[in-house]
């Protein structure tokens, strides 16, 4: 049987704040709380956690991506509204992605 993760990453050009981060889950959790798993470990095993965060980089710099695990895909409506409330809280982010999806 094979893992699947469903997951919100919220991608910024800038590293955010510790406040920013918590920020972040909050808009997910005010959205989506009943939909967020606490986290996963290696061998599919949930365990407590709230958001990973990890850094990747292309041609126009370093990314870091705010990853929250998902026990269920959030739709478009909810992704929506998660990406405008965003928008909102850090005008001050230019350049942000917000993406909800499936990895297998």
């Amino acid at each position: 049987m094979a893992f699947i993760k469903n997951f919100a990453r919220f991608n910024t050009r800038e590293e955010l704040d510790e406040d920013d981060i918590i920020e972040y889950f909050d808009i997910v959790q005010s959205v989506v709380s009943s939909k967020i798993v606490k986290g996963v470990t290696d061998d599919a095993r949930k365990v407590a956690i709230d958001v990973v965060i990890y850094t990747d980089e292309d041609e126009h710099g370093p990314i870091y991506i705010h990853e929250i695990v998902l026990d269920e895909e959030i739709d478009e409506e909810e992704g929506n509204a998660i990406s405008d409330e965003l928008a909102l809280t850090f005008p001050e982010l230019e350049n942000f992605t917000f993406e909800a999806s499936i990895e297998m």
